[in-house]
């Protein structure tokens, strides 16, 4: 029938996470002191100085790095460091009401189902093998894994070539206009614009204010 490409947060994934406290520079720090002992303040200072520094090397960084880095430690480490990182940072995570029938109806109807998302792989995967999501795709693009990132038209590029789509029997269904919409439309894709809460910036053109199984379905006619 055609290919539907999602974003994922904001789109499939309604998640809430804040860095930002000191608290959760405390807590991070306490859970890493096996590793690297660091006062928290000294932890976030190189953190952040570790990120700006590998973004002059690429578009989207890889998390990990930052983590093998910053602790002196092995890959497999880091990933361990990562998800107790993300776990401390979120406050919720849940998908949007709808989605799992969302998904299941467009399999039915013999869709292929993709992934297009700003994220870290380190992060999203877990995430969705937790909210048992991974199993209605047929490919999954985090730019983590790519160096780029939306609205990066090459993104876009390199994942439709993996996964062997073309942009007329595509859809892009995304809840940021920038990052999500504007680029698939200039690539020939059609598009399905969803204001969320998680929408940073209101258009007057937009296709929902929230997702919407019904109306989503509607747009496929099926």
């Amino acid at each position: 029938m055609g290919n539907v490409m999602f974003d994922l947060y904001g789109t499939l994934i309604d998640i809430y996470t804040d860095e930002s406290p000191d608290l959760f520079w405390e807590s991070v720090a306490e859970a890493t002191n096996k590793y690297k002992r660091y006062d928290y303040l000294e932890l976030k200072k190189d953190y952040l100085r570790l990120c700006k520094e590998l973004e002059k090397e690429k578009e989207e960084i890889e998390i990990l790095d930052v983590f093998e880095q910053l602790f002196n430690v092995s890959r497999e480490i880091s990933c361990e460091i990562a998800l107790m990182f993300r776990k401390i940072s979120t406050r919720y995570i849940k998908k949007y009401r709808g989605v799992d029938k969302l998904l299941t109806k467009l399999k039915k109807k013999s869709y292929k189902i993709y992934l297009l998302s700003n994220a870290q792989n380190a992060f999203t995967i877990p995430e969705m093998e937790e909210l048992d999501l991974i199993k209605h795709f047929d490919g999954i693009a985090i730019s983590s894994n790519y160096g780029v990132k939306k609205p990066n038209k090459d993104f876009y590029l390199r994942a439709m070539n993996d996964f062997g789509l073309d942009a007329k029997n595509t859809w892009m269904i995304g809840n940021d206009y920038e990052c999500d919409i504007k680029p698939a439309k200039e690539l020939g894709l059609r598009t399905i614009f969803i204001q969320s809460n998680l929408t940073f910036s209101h258009f007057d053109k937009i296709d929902m204010k929230k997702f919407s199984y019904r109306k989503i379905i509607n747009r496929f006619r099926i």
